[in-house]
């Protein structure tokens, strides 16, 4: 028999598949884990304990579901929307703003009624577009939701020559901006058609337009009759017409506007109007209609035409074209994608091309040419793929894509690859395939302080995916938690300087007697931070909250827990469990003056079966021991190790030197443990933390006993 030493040095690998059980030729097998559950697997190598979920309030659409969606104004103050179903049945958006719920004037919560009723939530998307955030779903018309002095207003959105095709049941479904255009796409009846606005006008989709002026247009000029001093085309103001001259329905006179500027009025009436060829004629616009009403009639036998009988354009603007008249560059554009197969457009991705995701693949749209944009005259859309994507939106993560495939089960990366000279997808859970398998229903993306790819799973879990492809680190976790997540969105606090998590969480409370469904909105802590941050300020329990001030041995407010157990950590030291009153507070065992109080959860880390290849061959499937396990902790309390989680040695953190009227300090170092296990083939370590104190994990080391 002989000792060996076995190194676990990082674990960017993150939660393996079962499958890989017997892969100890892949280097991955080393840094991956059986078992990784409410950890984060950091770039450094190690993993880190996940915060808590800290509570912000109840969700409003009591047992109906909601969603959450992102907003930043223009100061860079971010913004959670919370859409969802009152008790009438009726949509309604809540906002939230610095941690919690915004209020108005007269201090109830913020709120509009929309038309995005519960059975509507799924299928809603939106860009932002400067303030406004543009709002489709192919049952309604797109709404804008714009900022105001008051709050936010909710309004329809105002087209210049929208498609026909558009109208009631067959609305847009997906929005985004590419090249400065609003892309709208995907109707019901036409599931694989994108059309793009004007340049520049978001809101005008009109195929061929003109600038003002045109060049056939007749210089005839508004001179001043009505003694205002200006030639501005208002009654009493007069065109004259030299002999011979004259103009019909869709000709223009030039006039001046009452800031100055230069413009043009386009004569609508159906009369011609023509000088003799033997004299001159002064027409003068006047504000009466004729007795017969005719919009185009003239007034009296003097000339006079009524003033609504021309429009008024602006130098630059711009005005239907002539039927049969080319486009312009900047002009909108309607394209249909030729899919081989049924299906419908999923998602999309604006990025040098528009990339689009498909039931039936992945799509690339750009100019005709290199390094050229989208015009009329210069459009191409490339098949990319055939892997096809689920309905949901993407996340952008640097170069790439992440999006889930068309069977809910798999994160996909679409990138371009120099080797192919090609966009190709990529499966991101490849390793990992087991964790898909409910369905993902939902992406959120966090990018501050590490990069982490939030995954909204059918059954209620997170996962959590760390993803930073230039260090070769894509690596799963499960966040677990007492309910089930349903939705989820990432924002950025700018006072914090760090990306938030915002969740709702379906939990129970006992009322009663009786277990009740009741959903939250909550945001996810970040660890403990380094620095002078002290173990008092960790905050470990899902759907808590915190008190600071003076010293107290009751807490309120924890009435969305009522009849729950919590666990409970007071001025950095855990306190005994206990149960929330059915008026929300809680007693505590010794008064304090820090205490968070909340849902407890357990992490878990649980390393790959232990491998040592020697002069001996393999450790897998020959009987081992493992005698001693040495943990190297960073900022750390608390934890048990041991083979499984029903054997567990607890490490030890207090000593003499530590006051016995508060907590130890955070320990960073090595700790050591006997290890609770005889001889087997097993060769498994398992590390628990299941009180509310912060671990951060960077190394593991075991010595193992094996016959020769």
């Amino acid at each position: 028999m002989s000792l060996v030493p076995v190194l676990l040095t990082n674990f960017t690998s993150g939660e393996l598949s079962p499958r890989l059980a017997g892969r100890v030729d892949v280097s991955k097998y080393f840094n991956g884990c059986q078992s990784l559950v409410n950890f984060l697997a950091q770039p450094h190598g190690g993993v880190v304990r996940r915060g808590g979920m800290r509570f912000v309030a109840r969700s409003a659409s009591g047992a109906g579901k909601s969603l959450l969606v992102p907003y930043e104004d223009a100061s860079g103050s971010a913004w959670v929307l919370e859409f969802s179903q009152d008790a009438q049945g009726e949509g309604t958006v809540r906002f939230f703003t610095g941690g919690g719920l915004a209020l108005g004037a007269d201090g109830a919560a913020l709120g509009l009624a929309t038309p995005y009723t519960a059975a509507r939530l799924d299928g809603m998307r939106w860009t932002q577009d400067g303030g406004d955030l543009l709002l489709c779903h192919p049952e309604v018309a797109p709404r804008v939701l714009s900022r105001t002095e008051a709050g936010f207003a909710l309004a329809e959105m105002s087209f210049t020559s929208r498609p026909e095709v558009w109208g009631e049941g067959n609305w847009p479904a997906l929005c985004c901006l590419h090249e400065d255009r609003l892309v709208l796409a995907a109707t019901p009846k036409q599931p694989y058609s994108l059309w793009f606005s004007r340049t520049g006008a978001h809101r005008d989709f009109r195929l061929a337009t003109r600038e003002v002026p045109l060049e056939d247009w007749d210089d005839f000029e508004i001179t001043d009759g009505n003694g205002d001093t200006l030639s501005d085309g208002r009654p009493g103001d007069t065109v004259l017409l030299l002999a011979g001259d004259g103009f019909s329905k869709g000709d223009a006179v030039s006039g001046v506007m009452p800031d100055g500027t230069l413009c043009y009025y386009r004569y609508t009436g159906a009369r011609t109007v023509k000088a003799s060829l033997s004299s001159s004629l002064r027409m003068a616009l006047a504000a009466t209609p004729s007795a017969s009403g005719e919009i185009e009639s003239v007034r009296d036998a003097a000339g006079a035409l009524r003033a609504d009988c021309w429009e008024q354009f602006s130098i630059g603007q711009r005005i239907e074209a002539d039927a049969g008249d080319d486009p312009l560059d900047d002009d909108a554009v309607e394209i249909t994608l030729s899919a081989p197969r049924g299906g419908r457009i999923r998602f999309l991705a604006p990025r040098d091309r528009l990339w689009i995701g498909a039931s039936g693949g992945e799509w690339t749209v750009s100019g005709s040419s290199l390094n050229t944009p989208v015009t009329p005259g210069g459009v191409k859309a490339n098949r990319e793929g055939t892997v096809g994507a689920a309905q949901g939106d993407p996340c952008q993560a640097g170069p790439a894509i992440l999006f889930v495939q068309r069977s809910g089960k798999k994160v996909r990366e679409m990138a371009y690859r120099l080797d192919s000279d090609a966009y190709a997808s990529r499966d991101l859970t490849l390793l990992a395939a087991h964790l898909g398998e409910p369905g993902i229903i939902q992406l959120a993306y966090v990018q501050e302080p590490d990069p982490v790819l939030y995954c909204v799973r059918a059954d209620g879990v997170l996962l959590a995916m760390s993803y930073l492809p230039e260090q070769e680190v894509c690596a799963f976790s499960r966040i677990e938690t007492d309910g089930a997540v349903e939705a989820a969105c990432a924002v950025f606090n700018q006072d914090r300087c760090r990306d938030e998590l915002w969740l709702v969480v379906r939990r129970t409370a006992m009322v009663d007697g009786q277990s009740v469904a009741r959903r939250c909105i909550e945001t996810l802590e970040q660890p403990l931070g380094e620095g002078d941050v002290g173990v008092g300020e960790a905050f470990y329990v899902d759907c808590g909250l915190s008190y600071t001030g003076d010293p107290v041995t009751q807490v309120a407010g924890l009435d969305h827990l009522a009849g729950r157990r919590v666990q409970v950590l007071a001025d950095g030291a855990p306190q005994p469990e206990r149960v929330v009153g059915p008026d929300g507070s809680i007693r505590l065992e010794r008064a304090a003056s820090r205490v968070h109080a909340g849902l407890g959860y357990v992490s878990v880390l649980r390393p790959m079966r232990l491998e040592f290849s020697g002069s001996r061959g393999s450790a897998q499937t020959r009987t081992k021991r493992v005698t001693e396990v040495s943990v190297r902790l960073f900022r750390s309390l608390g934890g048990k190790v041991g083979p499984d989680c029903t054997r567990l040695e607890p490490l030890l953190f207090r000593s003499s030197a530590d006051p016995m009227d508060g907590p130890p300090a955070l320990f960073t170092g090595d700790k050591s443990v006997r290890f609770p296990q005889g001889w087997s083939t097993e060769g498994v370590l398992t590390l628990v933390q299941d009180q509310p104190l912060p671990m951060t994990v960077l190394l593991m080391a075991a010595t193992m006993a094996m016959n020769e």
